[in-house]
C-alpha cells in the first residue's frame, strides 16, 4: 500500500480541485448544458479497526432519492460496483451500507490495505431509479483519509468481572493519538451493550443498546431495566476521529 497521507495536508492541498469537481457534480451546470447529476444526500468512506481483534477494514453509506447502479472511483481508479437487479432493482433502492472483510493485521498488515485505498477524494457515482423511472446520473463524493484513531481502553467493568444490576458504570478512556502515536481530534464515542445471545432469526438488529456520545464524555450508567440477572453481555466503546474513521475496543461481562 502507499504511505500514509495526513487528512490536513490532503484536504488543504486538493481543496480548490474538489470544490471546482463539486461544482460540476451536485448542483451547478454542467459543461456544455449536460444534464446535472442529482447528488446523494450521503456518502460517506472510512476506515474502522478492531484493537481488541486486531483486524481492519473500510466501511461505507451514501443515501439517495433513488438509484439502480453505483460505481466507486478513487485515486488508483475503480474500486467497487453495484448493481440493483430484479423487480427491486426497477423500483430503485435508496440507502446502502456496506463493510469490507476485515483482515487481521497478522495477516494483512495496515499498511497493505492501505496501499490499495488511498487517502484522497472518492467519487460514488450511477443511474439513478424512482418507482421504474429514470432520473439519469446520480453522484456524491467521499473523503478516506488514514487517520487511525487508537483503541479506547476499557476501565471497567474488568475484563469478566461480574457485576450488580443496579449501579453499573460502564468506563473508558480518553484517546487523544492515532494507532501510529500521531496527533488525532475524537468528534465522539459510540458505545454498544449488548445482550450475548441469540435473537430471532427474523429480526435485524440484537437486544442492547447502542449511543452516540460527545468527545468529552467517558463514562455512562447503565439503566437497572435494561440489564437482566445471571446474564452474560458484551459490550465495546469506538472513538470516532473527525474524518470518520473509527477504532473500537471490546470486552465481556456477566450479571449477578
Amino acid at each position: 500500500m502507499v504511505k500514509l497521507w495526513s487528512y490536513r495536508i490532503t484536504r488543504i492541498a486538493a481543496l480548490g480541485a474538489s470544490v471546482a469537481a463539486l461544482a460540476v457534480m451536485v448542483g451547478m451546470a454542467a459543461p456544455g448544458g449536460a444534464k446535472r447529476p442529482v447528488p446523494f444526500k450521503e456518502a460517506k468512506l472510512n476506515i474502522e479497526h478492531n484493537a481488541t481483534d486486531h483486524d481492519t477494514g473500510f466501511q461505507g453509506q451514501v443515501d439517495s432519492e433513488g438509484w439502480q447502479t453505483l460505481d466507486l472511483a478513487g485515486p488508483k481508479g475503480p474500486q467497487l460496483h453495484f448493481e440493483a437487479r430484479g423487480a427491486l432493482g426497477a423500483l430503485g433502492l435508496t440507502e446502502l451500507f456496506f463493510e469490507s472483510v476485515e483482515p487481521k493485521n497478522a495477516e494483512v498488515p495496515i499498511a497493505n490495505l492501505l496501499a490499495d485505498m488511498p487517502a484522497g477524494q472518492y467519487v460514488f457515482k450511477g443511474r439513478g431509479m424512482i418507482a421504474g423511472k429514470s432520473t439519469g446520473e446520480t453522484a456524491g463524493t467521499a473523503w478516506l483519509t488514514h487517520d487511525i484513531p487508537a483503541g479506547p481502553e476499557l476501565l471497567s467493568p474488568a475484563e469478566g468481572a461480574t457485576v450488580s444490576i443496579t449501579d453499573l458504570v460502564v468506563r473508558w478512556g480518553a484517546v487523544t493519538k492515532t494507532i501510529r502515536g500521531g496527533p488525532v481530534k475524537i468528534i465522539g464515542y459510540q458505545l454498544i451493550l449488548e445482550k450475548d445471545v441469540k435473537v430471532h432469526p427474523h429480526m435485524i438488529g440484537k437486544w442492547g443498546l447502542s449511543m452516540y456520545l460527545p468527545p468529552s464524555v467517558f463514562s455512562m450508567a447503565i439503566p437497572s431495566s435494561f440489564l437482566e440477572a445471571r446474564t452474560a453481555y458484551k459490550w465495546e466503546v469506538l472513538a470516532i476521529e473527525e474524518s470518520g474513521n473509527q477504532t473500537l475496543s471490546s470486552g465481556e461481562f456477566k450479571t449477578q
